[in-house]
């Protein structure tokens, strides 16, 4: 079991990033090392070779210098060649070893032979002209013809070039056993915050949102970590978000199912009877549930994006006005006055005239309920660039700054100036909100204490026209 288990162990690691990552550094690294090495290696033979043919060249042209100052003619140097040769003079192993070149006259004929160049043979004169040529007293005397390597090397020469070999194969295997260990240590800084992420993500697929890693870098791992930093406490707070709605939901659809239970539980046992009244209060209860579960069905078409919009060409004045006119009779009972703010050339807009309308309703109710007697609600449209922001003031007390980033949150009470009204579902301004967005606009809200709320909808006539 246990040799079963590292066997399992082994073939993870064997698949895992990091092994992939030191396994792709490494060969990278060992391909470098390999043909730096090979280059350093051809490059040094090469030029040492170079090196040791200059040396015998050298020389060779000392000896022959030297043959006819002491002779005054290079008459029988060959045979002084071929002694040198096989007599060497004792010298240190440090000396370049002697090597007899093809040597040629100044008029061409071959007086010292050696590779293809039998003696007393006339050279061609484009070949002469590569030989290079032996001056004693600016007076041409011979010409050594070129040759090709390779040269005799002495034994000091041999231990160069055996001990340059080892050079390059102990660096090679010292550079690419810091490549390993280079390459080791990078894949783990990679794969570690990538490892990190994993057991993060493992963790919040078992429930436990709100994980968090951390950023450890700038590059596209850091953005990736702070990316998902981010999606976390995002899903965490929708979470909360999802919880607490549904807990709102339950108690709004506690609430009337409870008069309803309650009505109908004492008629059906004979305590109340079922009057006229009665019965009303019973229906007005399932209204009111049905225009919750009606609100949230929009909302969870708008969340889908499966939210339907039949466009057509609406104006704005004509819309504010017909809202205004639906409300006349409720705010003429609390002696408000609704002021309509909009010029008739404003351009027309191409939307959802029904959703744009349930818009307006849920802010022009949302008004009436906190604008006190013998106040005052001004709708209003305007023109700002390519855009039309129609606009809802009333004179009531206001929204607190605390309860302003949370007014279009759905279920939420906060300021109990501005709560809800009992009989409506408390989703008013989340579905105005939906709506909006729906249609590629904003809402926002701007408020000040004891002065009233005024709240804002910019809708683009560009993206309007288009649809």
């Amino acid at each position: 079991m246990a040799h079963s288990r590292t066997r399992m162990s082994r073939f993870r690691f064997a698949r895992s990033l990091t092994f992939r990552l030191s396994v792709a550094f490494l060969a990278v690294s060992l391909g470098a090392i390999v043909l730096v090495a090979v280059m350093s290696w051809l490059a040094a033979t090469t030029e040492f070779t170079r090196f040791v043919g200059q040396q015998a060249q050298d020389d060779f042209i000392f000896f022959v210098t030297d043959y006819y100052a002491a002779n005054a003619s290079l008459a029988g140097v060959d045979k002084a060649i071929r002694v040198r040769v096989e007599k060497p003079i004792e010298q240190p192993v440090d000396l370049p070893r002697f090597f007899p070149f093809p040597l040629a006259s100044p008029d061409g004929v071959v007086v010292n032979p050696n590779d293809g160049y039998p003696l007393g043979a006339r050279v061609p004169a484009e070949q002469l002209a590569k030989g290079t040529r032996i001056l004693q007293e600016g007076r041409v005397i011979a010409v050594l013809l070129p040759r090709p390597a390779p040269f005799p090397r002495n034994r000091a020469q041999e231990e160069f070039v055996r001990r340059t070999l080892n050079t390059l194969l102990i660096s090679a295997g010292g550079a690419a056993l810091l490549a390993i260990l280079l390459g080791v240590v990078l894949a783990r800084t990679i794969t570690r915050p990538v490892q990190e992420l994993t057991d993060a993500a493992q963790r919040m697929a078992k429930g436990e949102l709100g994980q968090t890693v951390r950023v450890q870098s700038r590059d596209e791992v850091g953005e990736l970590a702070h990316a998902f930093n981010q999606m976390s406490a995002d899903l965490a707070r929708s979470d909360g978000v999802r919880r607490q709605m549904t807990a709102d939901i339950a108690h709004e659809l506690r609430n009337p199912l409870t008069v309803i239970g309650g009505y109908l539980d004492a008629m059906r046992v004979g305590d109340l009877q079922p009057t006229r009244q009665r019965l009303d209060a019973v229906y007005d209860e399932i209204q009111h549930l049905e225009h919750i579960v009606e609100d949230l069905r929009t909302l969870s078409l708008a969340d889908a994006g499966a939210l339907v919009l039949q466009r057509q060409e609406i104006s704005p004045r004509d819309v504010l006005q017909r809202v205004a006119n639906r409300f006349a009779p409720q705010a003429g009972n609390k002696q408000i006055a609704l002021d309509v703010q909009a010029d008739a050339a404003l351009p027309m807009l191409k939307l959802d005239e029904a959703r744009l309308t349930q818009v307006l309703d849920n802010l022009v109710s949302n008004a009436l309920q906190h604008t006190p007697e013998g106040g005052e609600i001004q709708l209003a449209a305007r023109a700002q660039d390519d855009a039309i922001v129609f606009s809802v003031r009333d004179s009531g007390k206001g929204i607190s700054r605390e309860d302003m980033p949370h007014v279009f949150e759905r279920f939420y009470r906060g300021d109990k100036a501005r709560s809800t009204l009992e009989g409506s579902s408390g989703l008013g301004l989340a579905i105005a909100k939906a709506l909006v967005d729906a249609h590629g606009g904003k809402i926002w809200v701007t408020s000040q204490g004891g002065q009233g709320a005024a709240f804002f909808v910019w809708l683009p006539m560009a993206l309007n026209a288009e649809s």
